[in-house]
């Protein structure tokens, strides 16, 4: 992540000097004219095509050479030759004006050039994603949990009758006093079902009662908390926020959802499910055991607690800084 901070400025810095169609010299616009005329014979060819567009591109002003001599620094200097004083003494010959040296790295430099544009491109769709995501979400893990939570809420809403009730990320306040986040809840004549997300990749490991479990992918293993045990505090949240009682409460049911990157490897309770089975799960539930009155009450608590989300997400937070 430190890294993203240095680098996405030094790209925006330098994007704008390599954007221009930079002229080549005229040395190198001679070698793309030889080329031309080499491959023309092929006007079909890779070599040929290259050339061209090339010297179209970068050769329509191309830069001169420079005015001043080349110096050699290992070569001592000549001495002047005299001129003729008379006419019988015949003038000494030109001396031939030494090669212009050939820069190869200047011409190599003068080659990449047009393609730098492409090559900060190509670096800016690799950072960006990743500086989004930890712009928006703080982490990858925070990420991959909010694309399952949308994955659930879209199958729900798809595969479940009008008369459910579905609330998303709601923020509720428990018998001790502290706040605690529920990622789905469904409000039905049937149930009122709280339901856990979970996206992890990999084996998992577990059982009902066990206080971690476990997902491997590939050599890497590490624990995690058991989500029924996890869950049971926010069951318990719904339970105080609704008033419910004693016979009430055990109508309230805990669902746990993976997303189908995870493979259970042990057998596990019927209420721990892929995300996609999590509405048949619901609907298997078909004795209707809420009135008509206590669902309304419990909607206008629920839709009050969710109203309130932006001030209670605040408070949530500040729980977990404290």
């Amino acid at each position: 992540m430190r890294c993203w901070r240095f680098t996405l400025p030094l790209l925006l810095v330098f994007s704008p000097l390599a954007l221009g169609q930079q002229q080549y010299t005229e040395g190198t616009c001679i070698l793309l004219q030889q080329q031309i005329a080499r491959f023309s014979p092929q006007p079909q060819s890779r070599n040929y095509l290259d050339s061209k567009r090339e010297f179209a591109n970068h050769c329509k002003n191309p830069i001169p050479a420079p005015d001043k001599p080349l110096v050699l620094t290992n070569i001592q200097a000549k001495p002047a030759v005299p001129v003729a004083n008379n006419a019988t003494e015949p003038a000494p010959a030109k001396a031939a004006s030494p090669a212009q040296k050939f820069d190869m790295g200047a011409m190599m430099l003068s080659l990449f050039t047009p393609y730098i544009p492409y090559i900060i491109g190509f670096l800016l769709l690799l950072v960006l994603p990743g500086l989004l995501i930890a712009l928006l979400f703080g982490n990858r893990a925070r990420f991959l949990g909010a694309m399952a939570e949308r994955q659930l809420h879209r199958l729900l809403v798809r595969d479940l009758p009008v008369a459910n009730q579905h609330y998303r990320n709601l923020i509720l306040q428990t018998a001790q006093g502290d706040l605690t986040e529920v990622d789905h809840l469904v409000l039905s004549p049937y149930g009122i079902f709280v339901i856990e997300v979970k996206n992890y990749q990999g084996w998992i490991f577990g059982s009902e009662h066990q206080p971690n479990w476990t997902v491997q992918h590939f050599r890497r293993k590490h624990s995690f908390q058991n989500p029924l045990l996890q869950n049971n505090k926010h069951t318990a949240a719904v339970k105080f926020a609704l008033s419910l009682s004693m016979h009430d409460s055990s109508l309230v049911k805990s669902v746990v959802a993976f997303s189908d990157r995870a493979e259970f490897r042990t057998p596990l309770p019927a209420q721990v499910c892929y995300i996609r089975q999590v509405a048949a799960y619901i609907q298997q539930f078909t004795q209707p055991c809420f009135s008509d009155e206590q669902l309304r009450q419990f909607a206008a608590r629920l839709n009050l607690a969710a109203e309130s989300k932006k001030i209670l997400s605040k408070l949530h937070m500040q729980q977990f800084d404290a």
